[in-house]
This record gives C-alpha cells, structure tokens and sequence, in this order.
C-alpha cells in the first residue's frame, strides 16, 4: 500500500459545534503543526492547521457525556472527525467508552470514512492523571483496520499548567493490495498554560510516530490557543472536557 495514502488515511479530522449552553466544561481552539519524516529514506516534511472542540457535562454521580470534533488541513489532505463519549465519573476515577467517524479527502487518491469504538479511563492522584485507552477502528474504503492501547500521565504543576507525556502501541492491517500488516509505535510530551485573567491558554507538543513494517517515522511539532469555560484547566481535567479527541486510525498520524 502506497505510505503516503496510508498516512493519510490517519489523518481522520473535523470540527464540532458544541453546544455550550447545558455544559459544565469545554472549550474551542485552533492550532498550527509541522512535521518532518522519513518514508523509506525519502525526507518529508508539511505543515497544517486544526480547529476544534469539546464540551462535556454530567459524570460525577450519574453518566457524563463528551461531545467534540476537530477539522485539519496539511498539504493535499483535509480531514474530519465527530466523537461521543459516555462515562462515569468519580474522585479517584473515570471509566467508560467513545465512538467517532471520520472523513479523510486526499487531494491525490479521492476520500473514505472511517468509524472508531473503544473503552477509556482515566486514574486520579493528587496532581496527576493517568488516562489510557484501547481502541479498534476500520476503514472499509481500505480494507483496513487498526487496534491500539494508549496510556499517558498529566501533572498539574498549577491549575493552569500541566505537563505530560503518552505512548501508544498499535497494529495496522490492511488487504487492499495483498495483505499488508504493521506495528505502529507512538511517544510524545506536551504541556498547557492558562492565563489568569482570562479564559485563554495556551498549548503544544511534540509526537514521534513509527510506523515499523514500512520503515516511516515522522516528528510533529504543534502550537495552539484555547478558549475555555467552566473553570481551571486542572478542574476541565477532573470534571468536564479532559477525555481525547479523535482516535483510531487518527492516532498514529501525529494530527489528531
């Protein structure tokens, strides 16, 4: 399969309208990304732009809902992504399950849908979250499908800046031109910072990704702005809009 097409079809983005009226938590951003790879010795690099949302309400005591999305453009790909997480909620911990779907439109090799369902969580410490998830997605347009198990750790340094890191190990497997299979390896740090004053903070990260069998690595380098309601960014992580957009087949491109 041709590795450009294959790293699109991770490219699963989109924007959500989220209604702000009924929520506890949630916010709106935009970002900008760069990256740089190496594809069977070939260097790549591009650029792109995200914006997005989540809000969430519920959870603590009875079931929460999440609702978000997110929209990309980077070079010849433009992309789309809608999530719903249901959950429970308590002081110590949280557990439940997403679905999302997705288009991709590739400039060069048309568009396909791809669908998304797996079960999350997340461990409360004093200042520290750990969250993980397992996921299992398919694109039928490729006759691919995809699993994977994420785990990652956030600490509060304030309650308006946090740093963390994640990995990801999964397994992509397609029989669109024979059958193709490969492991995929994530990593990657982050961080946050609120504003005082006002409801405005900002973000960026870095994310490595390795796509074993097709000798391909890629580095992505983001930078965003946040608009945020419904508290802190410590209490957005402990009861509103802390669980992960996107997913899937999204989870190894570095722009979900």
């Amino acid at each position: 399969m041709n590795e450009k097409l294959l790293l699109g079809a991770a490219a699963a983005l989109a924007i959500a309208a989220p209604s702000v009226a009924a929520a506890q938590s949630g916010y709106v951003d935009l970002s900008y990304q760069t990256s740089d790879g190496d594809v069977n010795g070939v260097d790549t690099d591009g650029e792109g732009w995200s914006a997005g949302g989540a809000t969430a309400w519920g959870g603590n005591g009875s079931l929460g809902v999440q609702l978000d999305g997110v929209y990309s453009s980077a070079d010849d790909v433009s992309a789309w992504n809608l999530g719903a997480h249901l959950f429970s909620r308590n002081d110590s911990h949280l557990f439940g399950g997403f679905v999302n779907f997705g288009n991709t439109d590739i400039d060069t090799a048309g568009d396909y849908d791809s669908w998304s369902a797996g079960l999350e969580g997340q461990i409360y410490l004093a200042r520290t979250t750990i969250d993980g998830a397992l996921t299992y997605s398919e694109a039928d347009d490729l006759d691919a499908t995809f699993t994977a198990a994420d785990v990652g750790a956030t600490h509060f340094v304030t309650d308006n800046f946090s740093i963390g890191g994640g990995v990801g190990f999964g397994n992509v497997e397609t029989t669109m031109i024979g059958s193709v299979e490969s492991d995929v390896l994530t990593y990657g740090l982050g961080a946050e910072w609120g504003f005082a004053s006002a409801p405005i903070s900002i973000y960026g990260g870095w994310q490595h990704i390795d796509l074993e069998d097709f000798d391909t690595e890629t580095d992505t380098l983001s930078i965003g702005v946040r608009y945020n309601w419904g508290g802190s960014l410590f209490e957005r992580n402990r009861s509103g809009a802390s669980l992960a957009r996107g997913g899937g087949l999204g989870r190894f491109a570095g722009l979900l």
